[in-house]
């Protein structure tokens, strides 16, 4: 059962949630939640859940079936259940919350490229903590992305997915071994044959897991490799890229701004702005007017 299916058991006015929005890419789901005093009665998750307090102090508790307990929370703290256990929790007061669930086979997907213990034996742990840096980068730019009408796309949200996983894996499991550096590289015809993809399909919400398909490589391999070759993360390249098409089209045609942007790859105008804005220090228009000068 999962947390929509607890919150049915109970009715509109016994339930605790006030608010709540949610989005999910491949690899992970995002919740956000305010809510009052109340229960939530025991359910599980089949993913891994990571909860951000977003507003504290919350008086309370947390517990597992298992015997793991965790009582007042104050903002920043972080909550992590391993995929498939039991919870329930008890409110008091109001409080505000992010909660991600990431696929296990993720941080599997992660061990499987580490000298770690086998996959098959890794065991993320339930864990609360004041803080985790990392686990608050991840929760607040996903969060961003909810509220900015999905801007950045799949990829973006994927390749965060993939830092959450390793993040896990590192610091949230029963393995405590050193992961290795990955060996090999991307060679100059994997990185052609990505390149090439890029170029014929940049106007697509291209996912990581195609641009690793197309390299024959897994997609943690894929994203250290790509950002060691040519310095920019998967998702830096295609926006820069994009950009650069926009240029192209501005200097050469009088199209409509708007359709810049859409043939550009960009599904937003305001989003178009603002990313030209920040790579070349200029507006579209502007940057058009300088070539009628």
């Amino acid at each position: 059962m999962n947390l929509q299916d607890a919150q049915a058991q109970v009715s509109h006015d016994q339930s605790p949630v006030m608010f709540a929005r949610r989005e999910s890419w491949d690899g992970i789901k995002l919740a956000h939640y305010r809510f009052r005093s109340g229960e939530i009665p025991e359910h599980n998750s089949p993913d891994h859940l990571i909860a951000l307090s977003l507003r504290g102090p919350c008086n309370g508790e947390i517990r597992t079936a298992s015997g793991f307990q965790t009582r007042a929370r104050n903002r920043g703290n972080i909550c992590v259940v391993p995929a498939g256990q039991s919870y329930s929790a008890r409110l008091e007061g109001e409080s505000e919350h992010l909660v991600m669930f990431l696929d296990p086979s993720l941080v599997l997907r992660a061990a499987s490229e580490s000298r770690m213990t086998p996959s098959s034996r890794v065991e993320v742990i339930e864990s609360c903590a004041p803080n985790d840096p990392v686990i608050n980068g991840v929760g607040m730019a996903l969060l961003a992305e909810l509220e900015s009408e999905r801007l950045g796309g799949r990829l973006y949200a994927e390749s965060l997915a993939n830092v959450l996983a390793v993040h896990l894996l590192r610091h949230y499991t029963t393995s405590v071994q050193q992961d290795r550096r990955l060996v090999g590289g991307m060679s100059g015809r994997k990185l052609q044959l990505v390149l090439s993809f890029i170029d014929a399909n940049y106007d697509r919400d291209l996912s990581l897991t195609e641009l690793a398909s197309v390299a024959g490589m897994s997609t943690f391999h894929f994203s250290r490799e790509f950002k060691k070759t040519t310095g920019k993360t998967p998702h830096q390249y295609l926006m820069k890229f994009r950009v650069e098409r926009a240029k192209l089209l501005l200097a050469r045609s009088e199209m409509p701004l708007i359709e810049v942007g859409l043939r550009s790859g960009f599904s937003h105008q305001s989003h178009f702005t603002r990313l030209f804005h920040r790579l070349t220090g200029t507006t579209p228009q502007a940057y058009r007017v300088s070539f009628q000068t």
